[in-house]
């Protein structure tokens, strides 16, 4: 009788680049789920025109997006804190989503970002996903914080000696009612405009040079950002005009910040999420 060959066959080529593809469809989410965890601090340096000597190194502090809910845990959130703190901001910006779905939710976030500390103070503004789980939660929950107020329809000036910064936050253009008149209302002549928002398309709504610099979240940078590829696949215009990063436009310069959560799909690629420490130095 013949010995039965045990040797294994080799695979055929289909079966190898099944395989192959297989292994790398595992390995990129496996990359991705951790993507969506890798929160870090980007640091930004921004020479500002109009900005008084006595605010060279001021730091201002952005975060945005939070989507605390299925996919983003209370931890991520207190990481954020611990960033942010330990980068000793002389103010911090809250630029909405602060949760998913779930309106049950806002409390417990408001608590933790609460631990937030600034020489100026910790202040917010909503974003879509905070109006359509119901606007009665983010003020109930900001009305039991210690520490963050709302600025979505006005702005405050922080003063050095002799030097003014206006720093002024504007209402979501998507479940909001911006006003923006309120939000500079009172901010001296001359005196350089630091503007947050949720949605960065409210750039182009406003008033030609209305700002010194823009600050927005709202994209999530994409979340899987594949270039050339991603951007076909963005179901608004408004979504493929901007994703992350450094933006002129007619009302001033902008930065859009990827975001500290996801939505679903819940994962990210090559985009990871952030929060944002900007020192302003004179140009």
């Amino acid at each position: 009788m013949p010995e039965e060959n045990k040797e294994p066959l080799p695979p055929s080529r289909r079966e190898f680049i099944v395989r192959t593809a297989q292994g790398a469809c595992a390995g990129a989410l496996v990359y991705s789920a951790a993507d969506s965890q890798m929160l870090s601090v980007t640091r930004l340096r921004i020479p500002m025109e109009r900005l008084p000597s006595e605010f060279a190194g001021f730091k201002i502090g952005f975060a945005s997006d939070f989507h605390l809910g299925p996919a983003v845990p209370a931890a991520t959130l207190r990481r954020a804190v611990e960033l942010l703190n330990g980068a000793k901001p002389d103010v911090v910006l809250l630029g909405g989503d602060y949760v998913d779905e779930d309106s049950e939710l806002v409390k417990r976030c408001m608590e933790i970002l609460s631990g937030l500390r600034a020489r100026e103070g910790v202040y917010s503004v909503q974003g879509n996903h905070d109006y359509w789980v119901g606007s009665g939660s983010y003020s109930a929950a900001l009305a039991e914080s210690t520490s963050i107020k709302d600025l979505s329809k006005r702005g405050f000036a922080v003063r050095r000696s002799s030097g003014v910064l206006w720093i002024a936050g504007i209402d979501d253009n998507w479940g909001g009612n911006p006003d923006f008149s309120a939000s500079v209302a009172g901010a001296p002549e001359g005196a350089p405009r630091v503007v947050f928002t949720h949605n960065p398309t409210l750039a182009d709504e406003l008033p030609e040079g209305y700002a010194d610099l823009i600050l927005a979240g709202h994209t999530h940078g994409w979340q899987i950002y594949v270039p050339w590829i991603t951007r076909l696949f963005m179901p608004l215009e408004s979504m493929r005009k901007y994703r992350a990063g450094f933006y002129k436009t007619k009302a001033g310069l902008m930065y859009v910040s990827r975001g500290a959560g996801v939505i679903y799909p819940f994962v990210r690629l090559w985009c990871s999420p952030e929060v944002v420490l900007i020192t302003l130095i004179p140009a």
